[in-house]
């Protein structure tokens, strides 16, 4: 059984939903702040705002530790509260508390739903949190700073004040028991769900219970009603002040006032209760992740099926069913996949708080100054994609810092400003990602690079053949390092390594730039949702292959272009715009044997940095497909080594191999045509 009771669980949900939301809140304040070492009085009255939030929450549900943490916080910026509302030089010391307990609180959120969780001991966090007050309050008193109300006026406060008092609804006054006014503090957000929770602890007390505004529970409108008027509960119950103590010491609420009693009836009239004030549904819901996968798997699964249904109509004549009820139902099978898509995709901007954090880590502990410039604009991607762009950006974060950035002392030396800068960039084309990482740093050694290639054996065909582009590509083997000694950030060769797989793996694609002296950039490409993309599907003998759209700009007649096609060295290029580019036949390249009708079509395509044509025999189609990705036991160096990144069903149900273009081509480039017979 898990640590939280049935009441606690059914909470949890919503509990660990706002904590992360306040924990990024409290580290939206501390990166912002710890720039210029000042915290104003609206920043002291948020982080306090957010701890009183969660010690209430916490104890809700039964998180005594967190709670009590929670609690010696709140107590040092209410000190802080009463001596200004104001630090004006707020030491380093007191960032790294706050730092270490948001961690700690995030960290508790993360294993909070297993089922053997047990929250983890705060008494050297809440030991750190008293030692610090009691050290201020000594040093305050020393400097005899006499304790003060906050300089600011309180509009809060105010605000309560000019709350409207609306009278208690007559409908309740006409059923007797009790009726009481309960009123919320100002910073609680979903007032109503609240009041349902309010309503559900004290439901087991009581007899009847009521309340208004009625539908408190999925009306969005009774929100603002509450927050002007407060919410109106009547109950019966002859434990009356139980039920008071209860919804007094509830969570947020900041005062229960009893507006009218009357002895019960006798009898008892069983009145219809009114259906709910007209309002609109709620425009926000949490859902869990893993149920937005699975219903885009289905809605997968059912474009699939839809496909197979379409062929299988053809084959039995069926023209008039294909084109009115199974019309019908492929275009709202359709939608209802694009609406799954919609549904799942998040501002890519929600992942710069947390590389804010790494970076404000990693430069205190090497000493560094750097300054992280953003440029995400509105665009959004599919949530599972934008989870792969965090946990990419971490790994290149690290390196840009450990590698890139040079110490204060050396960029003044150079010429540069003390402070470095790396730029974050998004960007999107037509169902594609580009992401960039850009430091001004030293730039990679391709020297440093060549040594430690000899060393550890990488070149494959004589070293001199191999251009710079090449060589710098070789930092992305596995173990690969320039650092000469291990630290907690680099000098294991794992890091863009991972980085390049996590992007292989999802039909993504790594790329690099730099120049010694004026820095590097890191640019990633992949697809906009993971669901499925846009593509060409063409055949190839007996085979059918597909490539996307989006890479796809024009087809040429083979026959008219055969003479266009000359071989140097050991690749084939044919001349396309004045200019050669790879040729690339899939016949050969994949040994299907056979030769390429007259009729052939050459498809010309280009990625971000590479364009080639490749020869078809034919055209199939152009339309939305499911792309699955190649099962596991193909390995990770299966699509490096083919250019196949994953595959689709057919509507007669066979196999179409989806290409990577970009690896494609760059085999091709690298190894000569057909010579290594991938």
């Amino acid at each position: 059984m898990g640590y939280f009771d049935a009441d606690a669980q059914e909470m949890l949900d919503v509990y660990l939903l706002e904590t992360h939301q306040l924990i990024g809140q409290l580290a939206d304040v501390l990166l912002e702040t710890e720039k210029n070492g000042v915290f104003t009085g609206d920043d002291i009255h948020n982080i306090f705002r957010v701890m009183h939030t969660i010690k209430s929450s916490s104890a809700m549900m039964g998180l005594s530790g967190l709670s009590s943490l929670a609690h010696k916080l709140e107590d040092l910026f209410a000190f802080y509260r009463e001596m200004g509302g104001r630090i004006d030089q707020a030491e380093a010391a007191l960032f790294d508390l706050l730092f270490a307990a948001s961690d700690f609180v995030e960290q508790e959120l993360e294993v909070m739903t297993r089922l053997d969780y047990r929250p983890a001991d705060t008494q050297v966090l809440e030991a750190r949190a008293t030692e610090y007050l009691e050290r201020i309050r000594s040093a305050s008193a020393v400097d005899g700073a006499p304790g003060s109300k906050e300089t600011e006026e309180n509009p809060e406060a105010e605000g309560d004040k000019a709350r409207s008092e609306a009278p208690v609804p007559g409908e309740l006054m006409n059923r007797g028991g009790t009726v009481v006014r309960l009123r919320l503090e100002p910073e609680c957000r979903m007032e109503n769900v609240r009041v349902f929770m309010l309503v559900r602890q004290i439901s087991g007390l009581c007899g009847q219970v009521e309340t208004f505004p009625r539908d408190i529970e999925r009306s969005e409108a009774t929100v603002d009603y509450i927050k002007e008027n407060g919410a109106f509960i009547r109950f019966e119950t002859d434990k009356r002040d139980e039920v008071l103590e209860t919804l007094k010491n509830g969570l947020f609420v900041e005062s229960c006032k009893v507006e009218w009693e009357a002895p019960l009836p006798e009898a008892e009239k069983k009145a219809e209760i009114p259906a709910a004030e007209s309002g609109r549904e709620a425009e926000f819901l949490s859902v869990r992740t893993e149920r937005l996968d699975q219903l885009q798997s289905l809605a997968g699964e059912m474009m699939i099926q839809m496909l197979l249904l379409d062929e299988a109509l053809d084959q039995s004549g069926l023209l008039e069913v294909k084109e009115g009820i199974a019309h019908q139902i492929n275009r709202l099978v359709t939608q209802v996949e694009r609406t799954v898509m919609t549904i799942r995709m998040v501002p890519v901007e929600r992942i710069v708080p947390k590389l804010r954090r790494i970076l404000r880590d990693i430069c205190r502990d090497q000493k560094k100054e750097v300054e992280l410039v953003v440029n995400c604009g509105d665009i959004e991607a599919d949530t599972g994609v934008v989870d792969i762009i965090s946990e990419a950006m971490m790994h290149m974060l690290r390196n840009a810092v450990d590698h890139g950035i040079e110490a204060p002392e050396e960029r003044a030396a150079a010429g540069k400003d003390r402070k470095g800068k790396i730029t974050f960039t998004v960007e999107s084309t037509v169902g594609e990602l580009i992401v960039s990482l850009e430091d001004d740093g030293c730039g990679i050694d391709i020297e440093r690079v060549r040594e430690q290639a000899r060393a550890k054996g990488l070149f494959v065909r004589p070293e001199e053949t191999y251009d710079r582009q090449e060589v710098i590509g070789m930092i992305l083997c596995p173990g690969f390092t320039t650092s000469d000694a291990v630290t907690e950030y680099s000098g294991r060769g794992v890091g863009l390594d991972v980085v390049k797989n996590i992007l292989e793996g999802v039909g993504g694609n790594l790329y690099i730039q730099s120049e010694r002296g004026n820095g590097t950039c890191f640019t990633l490409t992949m697809p906009l949702t993971l669901a499925n993309m846009e593509c060409v599907r063409f055949k190839v003998g007996d085979y059918r292959m597909s490539v996307p759209a989006r890479q796809v700009f024009q087809f040429l007649d083979y026959g008219a272009s055969r003479d266009s096609v000359r071989l140097m060295g050991e690749r084939e290029y044919i001349l396309y715009q004045n200019r050669m580019v790879p040729f690339i036949d899939l016949r050969k390249l994949y040994c299907l044997g056979g030769e390429a009708p007259e009729n052939s079509i050459v498809i010309y395509v280009q990625g971000k940095n590479r364009e080639g044509c490749i020869l078809a025999d034919s055209l199939y189609e152009q339309k939305r497909i499911v792309i699955k990705q190649l099962p596991a036991l193909f390995g990770i160096d299966f699509r490096r080594n083919t250019g196949v990144s994953g595959c689709s069903i057919m509507g007669d149900g066979k196999i179409c191999a989806a290409l990577d273009v970009e690896i494609l081509i760059s085999r091709y480039e690298k190894e000569g045509a057909y010579a290594s017979r991938l």
